[in-house]
């Protein structure tokens, strides 16, 4: 059961990047196909498929955030990425959702840098 949690786990998280990316990149070059089914709908199947696999490996690993200050700081990580993901799309202004889009990113790769090295610090731990 673990190694299909992990899996799906780490598959959604892949296409979920990479679905927000494309969708930011075609946003950015001002492409009408970011508006298209597959970029509105599918993230948040995705999405429902990461979280809730995640939530698995937490049952089951018996792993509680508030025990754990590096998942503690990954869901609220998760949760201002999901803010500047909503902003980057729904802002009216293109040069500000350009700035979400980015700060999106760098969250991201924050949430998956806390996630690897079970440090709640992530990749800010080499600036201290």
């Amino acid at each position: 059961m673990y190694d299909i949690l992990k899996h799906t786990h780490l598959t959604a998280i892949g296409i979920s990047f990479l679905l927000f990316f494309v969708r930011g990149y075609l946003m950015m070059r001002g492409s009408n196909a970011a508006k298209q089914k597959l970029f509105l709908i599918a993230p948040h199947i995705i999405n429902l498929i990461l979280i809730a696999s995640g939530i698995g490996l937490a049952v089951l690993l018996h792993i509680n955030p508030a025990n754990q200050p590096w998942l503690a700081t990954k869901l609220i990580a998760l949760i201002i990425y999901i803010a500047l993901g909503i902003a980057t799309f729904k802002h009216p202004n293109l040069q500000v959702r350009k700035i979400f889009w980015l700060l999106a990113l760098i969250v991201f790769a924050f949430i998956v840098s806390v996630a690897k090295s079970k440090n709640p610090l992530g990749f800010l731990a080499y600036l201290f």
